[in-house]
């Protein structure tokens, strides 16, 4: 390791380590309303009274929701496949905790924050053997940690965005070091995320492509039939019956957006519905506001039961969290949202395994490949801005027959990428 990086890193493990209880307190204010956090604040600076020193482990660290829903699958098979093993497996947030406690044969733990206090009391606690990290989360002091015990370290389903590679690029030798170094084998989604762990220093020989864990999503299935079966029930009501417009995962100034679309469309389609679902809570506020001002007839899906009893409304704001398949389940078409803004988009394989045609802005370049695929075989297509979004939403709403075979040709795009778990797993096991 060069002078350089070595003071860099002993500078930002002393910041953190002066910073970390600081963090951890702020982290327990900010998320008070949240209790797991709140009772288990010693976790994220490394104390475990009440937990027992145990045998050594496997460490999968999955981040939040969305990436502990995509390493679901991979941890429960690694878990079936070995169950001599002890898995752990950590979290930054608590709805990443609650995906985590679906699995069986696994304990969850906040993740330690990134401390060399925190993350060595983890370490010397557990006794972690590897760290398998889902997808892009890379610290210094969590790498650095994992290399002074001796821990293999493997980042699965890896992707890397040309933006974040330019950011390594900018201070090379210190991502060289601190990043790449650290790293016994990059398990990645694509070529072209494989490239640019090598342009950030990963050895060619420690990289392999693995596919997306995404496409073998296991969705709750059960909860999307349920849904459509409330949505067949509105298209036998003769004051329901009309077509469902999705907006999944909106974030900031896509909800008004998505709104003036949908009210524009509405002077063609009268009996549209919209199902909009804020990616944060803070978006269901901005929805509620802007539909408070401009009049709109609109209720929260905690305002019905299960069933959606008395929902009669022209907008469905979705309010709840994990239910993603039954917000799906409720529509004709959807526009996955991150992407009219520059957040760079959300998962488009979610509604693709069910069929349902989908809308994009041109900032998709967190799942470009998938979306790639999906926009080259006629599964998605790519609104410009608002009003190209309202021209193609015409377009599928006036052409039922187009509308279907969007669908059919996403689901034929998540179909054939599959495969990706058996993949990761193989080589995940080829480091035991």
């Amino acid at each position: 390791m060069r002078l350089t990086s070595r003071l860099a890193l002993l500078t930002y493990g002393t910041a953190t380590l002066c910073l970390a209880p600081i963090g951890a307190l702020w982290l327990s204010y900010k998320k008070r309303r949240d209790p797991p956090y709140g009772r288990r604040l010693g976790e994220l600076i490394g104390c475990y009274h009440g937990k027992k020193a145990t045998e050594p482990c496997i460490w999968f660290h999955t981040v939040s929701v969305g990436e502990a829903i995509s390493a679901r699958p991979l941890i429960q098979a690694f878990v079936t496949r070995h169950p001599e093993l002890k898995v752990v497996v950590t979290t930054t947030t608590t709805t990443g905790a609650r995906e985590v406690a679906k699995l069986s044969g696994v304990e969850h733990v906040f993740a330690p924050l990134d401390s060399p206090l925190a993350v060595g009391a983890f370490i010397r606690h557990f006794r972690p053997s590897h760290l398998f990290i889902m997808e892009t989360e890379l610290w210094p002091m969590l790498l650095h940690g994992a290399k002074r015990h001796h821990l293999t370290t493997v980042v699965f389903n890896a992707r890397m965005p040309e933006k974040t590679c330019l950011k390594y690029l900018d201070h090379q030798h210190l991502s060289a070091d601190l990043i790449a170094a650290p790293l016994d084998m990059v398990l990645c989604q694509t070529k072209d995320d494989a490239e640019r762990f090598v342009r950030i220093g990963v050895a060619p020989s420690k990289v392999k492509v693995t596919g997306s864990l995404k496409y073998d999503l296991s969705p709750n299935e059960a909860l999307f039939q349920h849904a459509r079966t409330i949505y067949r029930s509105w298209q036998r009501s003769p004051t329901m019956a009309g077509p469902v417009l999705g907006a999944i995962s909106t974030h900031e100034g896509e909800e008004e957006m998505v709104l003036e679309t949908f009210y524009s469309l509405k002077q063609l389609y009268p009996k549209l519905k919209l199902i909009l679902v804020p990616r944060h809570q803070v978006g269901v506020t901005r929805a509620q506001n802007f539909l408070h001002d401009t009049h709109g007839h609109y209720a929260l899906k905690t305002e019905f039961d299960h069933h959606l009893s008395g929902f009669h409304h022209d907008v469905l704001v979705g309010n709840t969290m994990g239910e993603i398949e039954f917000y799906l389940g409720l529509c004709d078409l959807i526009f996955m949202g991150g992407s009219l803004v520059d957040v760079g988009g959300h998962n488009p394989l979610e509604p693709a395994y069910f069929s349902l045609p989908i809308i994009t802005g041109r900032y998709y370049y967190n799942f470009a490949e998938q979306y790639e695929h999906l926009i080259e075989q006629g599964g998605a297509l790519v609104a410009a801005d608002h009003h190209s979004l309202y021209s193609i939403c015409q377009m599928l709403l006036q052409d039922p027959e187009r509308l279907i075979t969007t669908g059919m040709n996403a689901f034929d795009v998540q179909q054939a990428g599959r495969g990706a778990l058996r993949h990761t797993i193989e080589a995940l096991e080829a480091t035991l």
